[in-house]
């Protein structure tokens, strides 16, 4: 069994309400909750499925979370409201941990995660016209499930980038979550997997069909 040592993460991570400092400017600010639940021996996170009608990233597999509003606060209070908003469960089922590290995206959002750790009941009155599902992944699917990225640039001179896929039962879970989650578990649980490097072999998101032969 895969284990976080929530105490320790707690001592580890800073507490930065409103995100990091030099926050990138001409992006939009967004955060997430990385909701960690432990329950039966499985540490895991909690995950939601888009509504596939959506205009923005429909059906993806993410986080719950968004871009900060005006009136919010701070970045936390984002994250926070959009929790209740699309997971249908009160924010006060969640104890902050801290933050995680920020996550800039090619399609323009900066993405600031706070781990808390989920302490409900599990039932959820998410909102079916944001959500299709919850996803509860267990870690140890992660060190199961079918790994694979693509690699490649933007343009020429543009930064290597990798993006990073999980075939999991319920989709593919892909882009920016899956690079959270990568890089948070090799950083903390101990994560070894490489992924099979494949081509991309669509032409818009996701680019790449796992079940397409290379």
């Amino acid at each position: 069994m895969i284990r976080l040592e929530l105490d320790t993460l707690k001592k580890k991570l800073p507490f930065l309400p409103e995100g990091e400092p030099n926050l990138p400017e001409d992006v939009a600010h967004s955060s997430v909750v990385m909701p960690v639940f432990q329950k039966n021996g499985q540490d895991g996170f909690l995950l939601q499925k888009r509504n596939p009608n959506l205009a923005s990233h429909p059906g993806q597999i993410s986080f719950p979370g968004g871009v900060k509003d005006p009136d919010d606060k701070d970045l936390l209070f984002t994250a926070l409201r959009e929790w209740e908003e699309e997971m249908g469960a009160p924010n006060q089922e969640l104890s902050v941990i801290g933050n995680y590290r920020g996550q800039l995206t090619h399609t323009g959002f900066h993405i600031t995660p706070f781990l808390a750790k989920y302490s409900g009941d599990f039932k959820f009155e998410f909102n079916p016209e944001e959500v299709e599902k919850i996803i509860i992944l267990e870690l140890d699917r992660l060190w199961e499930a079918p790994f694979y990225s693509i690699k490649g640039r933007r343009k020429p001179d543009s930064p290597l980038l990798e993006v990073f896929y999980f075939d999991i039962d319920e989709g593919l879970l892909w882009g920016a979550t899956a690079r959270i989650i990568v890089d948070f578990l090799r950083e903390h649980a101990g994560f070894d997997r490489s992924p099979i490097l494949r081509a991309p072999n669509l032409n818009s998101a996701p680019f790449l069909d796992v079940k397409k032969s290379e």
